[in-house]
């Protein structure tokens, strides 16, 4: 009698475990697929570079060199920052200080990749310059993946959501902003070596400075060249 009814106990205890066990297979399969690099932005021109930025995305992640002190922006795999750049995120309200914010997000994504990058195992980073073909060595290398940043991030612009979608992102992520990475990249993990302190920070709203060039002098520069033709 032990046997049948050891046996229909488990199959009991099974239909109960099961489900549990598919939930929390699933609810893993969603973890992992949020911790993938991913554009919210379809891309034109820079489509390759987006296309071997998920790559490189891919072998960094695979290798576990992510610098700690740096933060990912979900959906923006080409920005970074740390808790004192992101907070400044709901004070960004000029043309001007977006553009000094996201350049400084940049910035500081391109320096902590530069240093992911000369750790990954050789293997790898001949994989990554085949894929993209260009020569494996790190000034060709660094100024391939600043270029394509710069690319991706122009082309991601021209979507009028953009901003909107970035900032609520930031908020997001700042609200409990931990670093993931394993890897110590920055001496200072507060001003990251100088990248963001106080004074860069303090200078994103900033006034433009004038180039001293006044209209009158524009006019006057341009009546002279009308009246002294090169033809």
């Amino acid at each position: 009698m032990a046997g049948p009814c050891a046996g229909l106990f488990r199959q009991k205890d099974m239909k109960k475990i099961v489900p549990v066990l598919l939930a929390i297979i699933m609810a893993a399969s969603l973890a992992a697929a949020s911790d993938k690099a991913f554009f919210y932005y379809p891309h034109t021109k820079g489509e390759k570079c987006g296309r071997e930025w998920l790559l490189m995305e891919k072998l960094l992640s695979k290798n576990g060199l992510r610098c700690e002190e740096v933060i990912p922006i979900a959906g923006f795999p080409y920005l970074r920052g740390n808790r004192a750049v992101l907070s400044l995120a709901p004070k960004i309200s000029t043309k001007y200080a977006a553009h000094k914010w996201l350049e400084l997000l940049r910035r500081i994504d391109l320096e902590a990749r530069y240093a992911e990058l000369s750790a990954l195992p050789r293997r790898d980073l001949e994989k990554f310059c085949s894929d993209a073909h260009i020569r494996c060595y790190q000034g060709r290398i660094r100024a391939y993946v600043a270029r394509c940043s710069a690319i991706i991030m122009g082309d991601e612009k021209s979507n009028h959501d953009f901003m909107k979608v970035l900032k609520r992102k930031v908020k997001k992520y700042t609200v409990n902003a931990k670093a993931s990475g394993s890897a110590r990249c920055f001496e200072d993990d507060q001003t990251l070596d100088g990248i963001a302190g106080q004074d860069v920070l303090l200078a994103i709203f900033a006034q433009p400075h004038s180039n001293g060039m006044s209209a009158r002098y524009l006019e006057k520069r341009i009546m002279s060249q009308h009246e002294n033709k090169p033809y």
